[in-house]
């Protein structure tokens, strides 16, 4: 995987800063609208992953920002306040439960490209990962996901390899903004981080990466967040040392959005209960005063 290196830019008075911001927004709201709509989940989703791999990359935290609307920030990294992350997930997982329905048993691939964020609500500093884009093997998840969820999905078909020595999962679909393909080396799985790690340990990376309290997402035609509650089990997370991959959507986004992307790790897990919440779109203002407070 290529990953094209711009340099950053130099300081800009607040006008042309400002310019700038409107401009990367105009630009973020263009591709993510293509990539698929948003809209409120109205029911609680349970699911349990059989295996995800969730390869990480860090870059300027300014350069984040870009692809996200000014309302919800970029995530800085622990002991590294100037860097932020997105990442590139695969998974293998099962839905048995929709609302208060039980339902036979929907086996879903899926691959999503998500940048870790944070956004006020309510007067609460919440933490949640943002996705871009999200492509599933299931026909019906994906159809009531391009609906119900701000997940932005679109269906494609996978080809997964899952054995006593890899996990692997590719997109058959192709082109510029399909998420393309990982395989994953099992016994190169392990606690300790790699050298090109931001993080000091496994606890660290979950603490940032998973041990959130959502997901959301962004209607930019009402500019409202959309904000998911995630019932999460006590993580058990590794890295893998040795993930081969191509995303090419992340080679259009980095190129479209001049990022200085690094590789960071790769963390996974497998055998996890969850259970994904319905979802509320909201404005991000000020929570009122009481009337008797004013």
């Amino acid at each position: 995987m290529q990953l094209e290196t711009r340099s950053r830019s130099e300081s800009k008075s607040p006008q042309v800063a400002s310019r700038d911001t409107f401009a990367w927004e105009a630009r973020a709201r263009e591709f993510q609208e293509r990539m698929g709509r948003v809209g409120p989940q109205p029911a609680n989703v349970t699911s349990f992953t059989n295996r995800r791999f969730t390869v990480n990359f860090s870059a300027p935290l300014d350069q984040i920002q870009r692809l996200l609307p000014h309302e919800i920030e970029a995530d800085p990294v622990p002991g590294h306040p100037e860097r932020g992350m997105l990442g590139m997930c695969a998974c293998d997982f099962w839905v048995p439960r929709i609302g208060a329905l039980p339902i036979y048993p929907i086996r879903n691939n899926d691959m999503l490209l998500r940048v870790s964020t944070r956004f006020a609500k309510g007067g609460r500093k919440l933490r949640a990962f943002y996705t871009i884009q999200s492509e599933s093997s299931s026909w019906i998840l994906g159809t009531l996901g391009r609906y119900f969820s701000h997940f932005r999905k679109r269906i494609t078909h996978f080809e997964r390899i899952d054995d006593e020595r890899v996990y692997s999962l590719r997109n058959r679909r192709g082109g510029e903004h399909a998420t393309g393909w990982l395989s994953a080396h099992k016994n190169t799985i392990q606690k300790t981080p790699p050298a090109t790690s931001l993080f000091e340990d496994i606890s660290s990376a979950t603490d940032y990466a998973f041990r959130l309290d959502g997901s959301c997402g962004f209607d930019w035609a009402s500019r409202r967040i959309s904000f998911q509650p995630i019932e999460y089990p006590e993580w058990d997370l590794s890295f893998c040392h040795s993930v081969d991959y191509e995303f090419p959507v992340l080679d259009t986004l980095s190129r479209e959005f001049q990022l200085d992307l690094s590789f960071d790790s790769v963390l996974c897990m497998e055998n996890t209960h969850q259970t994904w919440c319905a979802s509320t779109l909201f404005k991000n203002e000020p929570a009122p005063s009481p009337w008797y407070a004013r």
